[in-house]
Protein backbone atom coordinates (compact mmCIF):
# COMPACT_ATOMS: atom_id res chain seq x y z
CA UNK A 1 0.00 0.00 0.00
CA UNK A 2 2.59 2.09 0.54
CA UNK A 3 4.08 2.24 -2.63
CA UNK A 4 0.99 2.71 -4.19
CA UNK A 5 0.68 5.68 -2.10
CA UNK A 6 4.07 6.63 -3.48
CA UNK A 7 2.92 5.74 -7.15
CA UNK A 8 0.09 7.99 -6.65
CA UNK A 9 1.93 11.05 -5.25
CA UNK A 10 4.36 11.26 -7.68
CA UNK A 11 1.91 11.02 -10.69
CA UNK A 12 0.19 13.58 -8.73
CA UNK A 13 2.98 16.13 -8.89
CA UNK A 14 4.05 15.21 -12.59
CA UNK A 15 0.51 15.89 -13.84
CA UNK A 16 0.68 19.04 -11.91
CA UNK A 17 3.72 19.89 -13.08
CA UNK A 18 3.09 18.98 -16.80
CA UNK A 19 0.10 20.95 -16.47
CA UNK A 20 1.28 24.56 -15.50
CA UNK A 21 4.46 23.89 -17.28
CA UNK A 22 2.17 23.32 -20.72
CA UNK A 23 -0.24 26.10 -20.15
CA UNK A 24 2.91 28.52 -19.86
CA UNK A 25 4.42 27.07 -23.09
CA UNK A 26 1.39 27.21 -24.96
CA UNK A 27 1.12 31.18 -23.90
CA UNK A 28 4.74 31.97 -24.81
CA UNK A 29 4.75 29.52 -28.08
CA UNK A 30 7.05 27.11 -26.85
CA UNK A 31 6.09 23.05 -28.33
CA UNK A 32 4.85 20.86 -25.81
CA UNK A 33 7.98 18.61 -25.85
CA UNK A 34 10.02 21.49 -24.01
CA UNK A 35 7.70 22.03 -21.76
CA UNK A 36 7.68 18.33 -20.71
CA UNK A 37 11.36 18.48 -20.23
CA UNK A 38 11.44 21.86 -18.32
CA UNK A 39 8.73 19.99 -15.89
CA UNK A 40 11.30 16.72 -15.12
CA UNK A 41 14.01 19.23 -14.78
CA UNK A 42 11.86 21.47 -12.16
CA UNK A 43 10.45 17.83 -10.05
CA UNK A 44 13.44 15.92 -10.32
CA UNK A 45 15.87 15.52 -8.00
CA UNK A 46 18.08 18.29 -9.34
CA UNK A 47 15.90 20.97 -8.50
CA UNK A 48 12.81 20.52 -6.45
CA UNK A 49 13.16 16.98 -5.86
CA UNK A 50 9.31 16.60 -5.54
CA UNK A 51 9.86 13.29 -8.00
CA UNK A 52 10.88 10.10 -6.66
CA UNK A 53 12.80 7.96 -8.90
CA UNK A 54 9.70 5.72 -10.10
CA UNK A 55 9.72 2.18 -12.23
CA UNK A 56 5.84 2.59 -12.71
CA UNK A 57 6.37 6.29 -14.21
CA UNK A 58 9.22 4.54 -16.14
CA UNK A 59 7.55 2.12 -17.74
CA UNK A 60 4.54 4.32 -18.62
CA UNK A 61 7.19 6.44 -20.63
CA UNK A 62 8.53 3.39 -21.87
CA UNK A 63 4.63 2.29 -23.24
CA UNK A 64 4.62 6.04 -24.56
CA UNK A 65 7.60 5.02 -27.38
CA UNK A 66 6.30 2.21 -28.41
CA UNK A 67 2.77 3.64 -28.81
CA UNK A 68 4.61 6.46 -30.64
CA UNK A 69 6.57 4.27 -33.01
CA UNK A 70 3.42 2.24 -33.48
CA UNK A 71 1.80 5.44 -34.64
CA UNK A 72 4.63 6.29 -37.27
CA UNK A 73 4.51 2.96 -38.34
CA UNK A 74 0.64 3.70 -39.41
CA UNK A 75 2.22 6.51 -41.62
CA UNK A 76 4.57 4.36 -43.44
CA UNK A 77 2.92 0.80 -45.46
CA UNK A 78 5.64 -1.22 -46.53
CA UNK A 79 5.43 0.11 -50.23
CA UNK A 80 6.79 3.68 -48.81
CA UNK A 81 9.05 2.19 -46.58
CA UNK A 82 10.71 0.39 -49.69
CA UNK A 83 10.41 3.51 -51.82
CA UNK A 84 12.17 5.60 -49.36
CA UNK A 85 14.90 2.60 -49.02
CA UNK A 86 17.42 4.88 -50.48
CA UNK A 87 17.04 7.35 -48.09
CA UNK A 88 16.74 4.80 -44.81
CA UNK A 89 19.38 2.65 -45.84
CA UNK A 90 21.45 4.79 -48.04
CA UNK A 91 21.34 8.18 -46.12
CA UNK A 92 20.35 6.70 -42.80
CA UNK A 93 23.11 4.71 -42.89
CA UNK A 94 25.41 7.00 -43.80
CA UNK A 95 24.87 9.36 -41.55
CA UNK A 96 25.18 6.69 -38.41
CA UNK A 97 28.31 5.49 -39.55
CA UNK A 98 30.17 8.36 -40.29
CA UNK A 99 28.92 10.43 -37.45
CA UNK A 100 29.71 7.09 -34.97
CA UNK A 101 32.81 6.63 -36.45
CA UNK A 102 34.00 10.53 -36.06
CA UNK A 103 33.78 10.70 -32.21
CA UNK A 104 34.71 7.00 -31.89
CA UNK A 105 38.41 7.65 -33.42
CA UNK A 106 38.68 10.64 -31.55
CA UNK A 107 37.56 9.21 -28.03
CA UNK A 108 39.56 6.38 -28.28
CA UNK A 109 42.49 7.90 -28.60
CA UNK A 110 42.00 11.36 -26.45
CA UNK A 111 39.93 9.83 -23.66
CA UNK A 112 41.92 6.56 -24.15
CA UNK A 113 38.69 4.14 -24.08
CA UNK A 114 38.29 0.78 -25.59
CA UNK A 115 36.74 0.16 -29.10
CA UNK A 116 33.45 -0.58 -27.92
CA UNK A 117 32.68 2.00 -25.24
CA UNK A 118 34.03 4.54 -28.24
CA UNK A 119 31.85 3.53 -30.63
CA UNK A 120 29.13 3.46 -27.86
CA UNK A 121 29.75 7.14 -27.16
CA UNK A 122 29.76 7.93 -31.07
CA UNK A 123 26.42 5.90 -32.08
CA UNK A 124 25.01 8.09 -28.74
CA UNK A 125 25.61 10.78 -30.58
CA UNK A 126 24.37 9.69 -33.70
CA UNK A 127 21.24 9.49 -32.52
CA UNK A 128 18.35 12.12 -32.88
CA UNK A 129 14.97 11.96 -31.30
CA UNK A 130 12.49 9.96 -33.27
CA UNK A 131 9.71 10.57 -30.27
CA UNK A 132 10.24 14.64 -30.42
CA UNK A 133 10.79 14.60 -34.65
CA UNK A 134 7.65 12.56 -35.11
CA UNK A 135 5.03 14.85 -32.36
CA UNK A 136 6.11 18.31 -33.82
CA UNK A 137 6.58 17.69 -37.63
CA UNK A 138 3.27 16.07 -37.22
CA UNK A 139 1.74 18.68 -35.42
CA UNK A 140 3.07 21.35 -38.11
CA UNK A 141 1.89 19.20 -40.75
CA UNK A 142 5.16 18.64 -42.35
CA UNK A 143 5.64 15.45 -42.24
CA UNK A 144 4.54 14.46 -45.82
CA UNK A 145 7.26 17.49 -46.70
CA UNK A 146 10.44 16.24 -48.84
CA UNK A 147 12.55 17.35 -45.82
CA UNK A 148 9.71 15.58 -42.92
CA UNK A 149 10.07 12.31 -44.88
CA UNK A 150 13.73 12.65 -45.43
CA UNK A 151 14.66 13.07 -41.50
CA UNK A 152 12.07 10.53 -40.47
CA UNK A 153 14.31 8.08 -43.03
CA UNK A 154 17.07 8.83 -41.36
CA UNK A 155 15.36 8.94 -37.90
CA UNK A 156 14.00 4.82 -39.18
CA UNK A 157 17.88 3.83 -39.50
CA UNK A 158 19.09 5.48 -36.54
CA UNK A 159 16.35 3.15 -34.38
CA UNK A 160 17.24 0.08 -35.68
CA UNK A 161 20.97 1.46 -35.30
CA UNK A 162 20.22 1.69 -31.15
CA UNK A 163 18.76 -1.93 -31.31
CA UNK A 164 22.66 -3.01 -32.57
CA UNK A 165 24.46 -0.97 -30.15
CA UNK A 166 22.61 -2.23 -27.35
CA UNK A 167 22.85 -5.55 -28.20
CA UNK A 168 26.83 -4.60 -28.74
CA UNK A 169 26.69 -3.06 -24.86
CA UNK A 170 24.71 -6.31 -23.68
CA UNK A 171 27.91 -8.61 -25.11
CA UNK A 172 30.52 -6.70 -24.28
CA UNK A 173 29.06 -6.69 -20.29
CA UNK A 174 28.54 -9.96 -20.42
CA UNK A 175 24.65 -9.35 -19.87
CA UNK A 176 23.32 -10.52 -23.30
CA UNK A 177 21.73 -14.21 -23.16
CA UNK A 178 23.07 -16.95 -24.99
CA UNK A 179 24.52 -16.06 -28.43
CA UNK A 180 23.28 -12.70 -29.03
CA UNK A 181 23.91 -12.29 -32.48
CA UNK A 182 22.22 -15.47 -33.24
CA UNK A 183 19.48 -14.86 -30.93
CA UNK A 184 18.79 -11.42 -32.38
CA UNK A 185 18.72 -12.84 -35.85
CA UNK A 186 16.77 -15.79 -35.18
CA UNK A 187 13.96 -13.66 -32.60
CA UNK A 188 14.00 -10.74 -35.63
CA UNK A 189 12.72 -13.71 -38.15
CA UNK A 190 10.09 -15.54 -36.33
CA UNK A 191 8.42 -11.75 -35.18
CA UNK A 192 8.63 -10.86 -39.26
CA UNK A 193 7.19 -14.05 -39.76
CA UNK A 194 4.32 -13.63 -36.91
CA UNK A 195 3.34 -10.48 -38.07
CA UNK A 196 3.47 -11.22 -41.78
CA UNK A 197 1.00 -14.33 -41.15
CA UNK A 198 -1.07 -12.19 -39.23
CA UNK A 199 -1.08 -9.21 -41.76
CA UNK A 200 -4.20 -10.18 -43.27
CA UNK A 201 -6.67 -11.23 -40.33
CA UNK A 202 -5.03 -7.91 -38.45
CA UNK A 203 -6.26 -6.01 -41.66
CA UNK A 204 -10.02 -7.34 -41.59
CA UNK A 205 -10.52 -7.32 -38.12
CA UNK A 206 -9.43 -3.33 -38.28
CA UNK A 207 -11.97 -2.77 -41.07
CA UNK A 208 -14.44 -4.79 -39.18
CA UNK A 209 -13.75 -2.23 -36.27
CA UNK A 210 -13.70 0.97 -38.46
CA UNK A 211 -17.06 -0.03 -39.52
CA UNK A 212 -18.93 -0.25 -36.25
CA UNK A 213 -17.81 3.20 -35.56
CA UNK A 214 -17.45 2.67 -31.54
CA UNK A 215 -14.23 4.48 -30.69
CA UNK A 216 -13.59 2.35 -27.87
CA UNK A 217 -13.27 -0.81 -29.98
CA UNK A 218 -10.88 1.12 -31.98
CA UNK A 219 -8.52 2.55 -29.11
CA UNK A 220 -8.68 -1.46 -27.46
CA UNK A 221 -8.05 -2.56 -30.61
CA UNK A 222 -4.73 -0.08 -31.37
CA UNK A 223 -3.68 -0.46 -28.09
CA UNK A 224 -3.90 -4.80 -28.58
CA UNK A 225 -1.75 -4.28 -31.57
CA UNK A 226 1.00 -2.34 -30.46
CA UNK A 227 1.30 -4.08 -27.29
CA UNK A 228 0.81 -7.28 -28.40
CA UNK A 229 3.68 -6.77 -30.74
CA UNK A 230 5.48 -5.22 -28.13
CA UNK A 231 5.56 -7.84 -25.80
CA UNK A 232 6.29 -10.45 -28.39
CA UNK A 233 9.72 -8.39 -29.61
CA UNK A 234 10.76 -8.61 -25.81
CA UNK A 235 10.05 -12.34 -25.53
CA UNK A 236 12.64 -13.46 -28.19
CA UNK A 237 15.25 -10.23 -27.03
CA UNK A 238 14.17 -7.50 -30.12
CA UNK A 239 13.10 -3.88 -29.68
CA UNK A 240 9.61 -3.42 -28.22
CA UNK A 241 9.26 -0.28 -30.04
CA UNK A 242 10.61 -0.86 -33.25
CA UNK A 243 7.93 -4.25 -33.65
CA UNK A 244 5.32 -1.80 -32.72
CA UNK A 245 6.57 0.21 -35.40
CA UNK A 246 6.30 -2.95 -37.87
CA UNK A 247 2.37 -3.86 -36.39
CA UNK A 248 1.99 -0.12 -37.44
CA UNK A 249 3.08 -0.78 -40.39
CA UNK A 250 0.53 -3.90 -41.42
CA UNK A 251 -2.63 -1.71 -40.26
CA UNK A 252 -1.23 1.55 -42.36
CA UNK A 253 -1.47 -0.38 -45.86
CA UNK A 254 -5.15 -1.44 -44.36
CA UNK A 255 -8.34 1.32 -45.35
CA UNK A 256 -8.70 1.91 -41.51
CA UNK A 257 -5.56 3.33 -40.83
CA UNK A 258 -6.84 6.84 -39.94
CA UNK A 259 -9.59 5.47 -37.65
CA UNK A 260 -7.33 3.62 -35.59
CA UNK A 261 -4.50 6.51 -35.90
CA UNK A 262 -6.96 8.84 -34.45
CA UNK A 263 -8.10 6.98 -31.92
CA UNK A 264 -4.56 5.99 -30.56
CA UNK A 265 -3.29 9.64 -30.78
CA UNK A 266 -4.65 10.69 -26.74
CA UNK A 267 -2.98 7.47 -25.45
CA UNK A 268 0.35 8.40 -27.46
CA UNK A 269 0.56 12.42 -26.58
CA UNK A 270 0.21 10.95 -23.01
CA UNK A 271 2.68 8.32 -22.80
CA UNK A 272 5.26 10.65 -24.84
CA UNK A 273 4.88 13.25 -22.43
CA UNK A 274 5.52 11.12 -19.20
CA UNK A 275 8.88 9.66 -21.13
CA UNK A 276 10.02 13.07 -21.96
CA UNK A 277 9.43 14.46 -18.23
CA UNK A 278 11.91 11.36 -17.06
CA UNK A 279 14.34 12.46 -19.06
CA UNK A 280 14.00 15.90 -17.45
CA UNK A 281 14.23 14.50 -14.08
CA UNK A 282 17.31 12.61 -15.17
CA UNK A 283 19.57 15.62 -16.16
CA UNK A 284 22.31 15.81 -13.67
CA UNK A 285 22.36 19.22 -13.66
CA UNK A 286 24.24 19.75 -10.56
CA UNK A 287 27.61 19.50 -12.62
CA UNK A 288 27.13 22.15 -14.77
CA UNK A 289 29.60 24.53 -13.14
CA UNK A 290 32.53 22.01 -13.40
CA UNK A 291 31.82 20.10 -16.66
CA UNK A 292 30.18 23.13 -18.55
CA UNK A 293 33.18 23.67 -21.13
CA UNK A 294 33.00 19.84 -22.00
CA UNK A 295 29.45 20.31 -22.57
CA UNK A 296 29.31 23.11 -24.97
CA UNK A 297 31.86 20.73 -26.98
CA UNK A 298 29.41 18.32 -27.05
CA UNK A 299 26.46 20.80 -27.77
CA UNK A 300 28.10 21.82 -30.72
CA UNK A 301 28.92 18.44 -32.33
CA UNK A 302 25.23 17.51 -31.71
CA UNK A 303 23.83 21.08 -33.41
CA UNK A 304 26.53 22.26 -35.79
CA UNK A 305 28.17 18.96 -36.76
CA UNK A 306 25.20 16.39 -36.63
CA UNK A 307 23.49 19.00 -39.44
CA UNK A 308 26.50 19.57 -41.33
CA UNK A 309 27.25 15.79 -41.68
CA UNK A 310 23.43 15.03 -42.70
CA UNK A 311 24.05 18.05 -45.26
CA UNK A 312 27.08 17.17 -46.74
CA UNK A 313 26.01 13.57 -46.83
CA UNK A 314 22.75 14.26 -48.87
CA UNK A 315 24.34 16.51 -51.28
CA UNK A 316 26.36 13.64 -51.98
CA UNK A 317 23.23 11.69 -52.60
CA UNK A 318 22.34 13.84 -55.41
CA UNK A 319 19.83 15.57 -53.26
CA UNK A 320 18.81 19.39 -53.24
CA UNK A 321 21.23 21.74 -50.64
CA UNK A 322 17.68 23.54 -49.44
CA UNK A 323 16.31 19.91 -48.34
CA UNK A 324 19.14 19.09 -46.64
CA UNK A 325 19.78 22.12 -44.87
CA UNK A 326 16.55 21.71 -43.32
CA UNK A 327 16.39 17.74 -42.82
CA UNK A 328 19.92 18.59 -40.81
CA UNK A 329 18.28 21.31 -38.82
CA UNK A 330 15.52 19.06 -38.11
CA UNK A 331 18.03 16.19 -36.93
CA UNK A 332 20.63 18.47 -35.26
CA UNK A 333 19.95 17.40 -31.60
CA UNK A 334 20.33 14.52 -29.32
CA UNK A 335 17.85 11.47 -28.86
CA UNK A 336 16.19 9.34 -26.58
CA UNK A 337 18.27 6.33 -27.78
CA UNK A 338 21.08 8.20 -27.33
CA UNK A 339 20.04 8.97 -23.64
CA UNK A 340 19.42 5.39 -23.11
CA UNK A 341 23.04 4.37 -24.38
CA UNK A 342 24.96 6.59 -22.29
CA UNK A 343 22.92 5.61 -18.77
CA UNK A 344 23.43 2.01 -19.56
CA UNK A 345 26.96 2.36 -19.92
CA UNK A 346 27.23 4.02 -17.38
CA UNK A 347 25.49 1.85 -15.21
CA UNK A 348 27.71 -0.75 -16.54
CA UNK A 349 30.68 0.87 -15.88
CA UNK A 350 32.02 0.78 -19.72
CA UNK A 351 31.78 4.60 -19.65
CA UNK A 352 33.09 6.86 -16.61
CA UNK A 353 31.09 9.17 -15.14
CA UNK A 354 33.07 11.92 -15.87
CA UNK A 355 33.56 11.13 -19.66
CA UNK A 356 29.69 10.31 -20.12
CA UNK A 357 28.04 12.88 -18.39
CA UNK A 358 29.03 16.06 -20.37
CA UNK A 359 27.62 14.80 -22.93
CA UNK A 360 24.14 13.00 -21.00
CA UNK A 361 23.34 17.03 -20.28
CA UNK A 362 24.31 17.91 -23.46
CA UNK A 363 21.71 15.23 -25.52
CA UNK A 364 19.10 16.81 -22.90
CA UNK A 365 19.48 20.19 -23.41
CA UNK A 366 19.68 19.51 -27.18
CA UNK A 367 16.66 18.56 -27.05
CA UNK A 368 15.14 20.89 -25.02
CA UNK A 369 16.63 23.68 -27.72
CA UNK A 370 16.04 21.37 -30.65
CA UNK A 371 12.51 21.17 -30.33
CA UNK A 372 12.14 25.13 -30.60
CA UNK A 373 14.20 24.73 -34.06
CA UNK A 374 12.34 21.86 -35.16
CA UNK A 375 9.06 23.49 -34.93
CA UNK A 376 10.51 26.31 -36.76
CA UNK A 377 11.68 24.53 -39.35
CA UNK A 378 8.65 22.27 -39.55
CA UNK A 379 6.82 25.49 -40.26
CA UNK A 380 9.00 25.97 -43.07
CA UNK A 381 8.73 23.12 -44.52
CA UNK A 382 4.79 22.79 -44.53
CA UNK A 383 4.70 26.47 -46.03
CA UNK A 384 6.43 25.13 -48.80
CA UNK A 385 4.61 22.11 -49.43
Amino acid sequence: MHGLTGLLESAAVLVLAAYVLLMVCARVGVPNIAGYILAGVLIGPAVSGLLAESEGLATIGEIGVILLLFALGLEFSFEKLASLRRHVFGIGAAQVALTTVLIALPAAFVLDLAPVPAILLGGAVAMSSTAMCLKVLAGANALGSPAGRLAISVLLFQDLAAVGLLLMHDSATGTAEGNGVATMIGGAATLVTALLVARGPLQALARWTARQRESELAQLLALSIALGSAIAATSVGLSPALAAFAAGMIIGEGDARHVVEKEIRPFRDLFVGIFFIGIGSKLPLGLIPYVWPAVLIWLAILIVGKALIVVLLGTLFGEEVEIMRRAGMILGHGGEFGLMLISVSISSGLLSDMIASPLLLAIGISMLGGSLLVRWTARQCAAVT
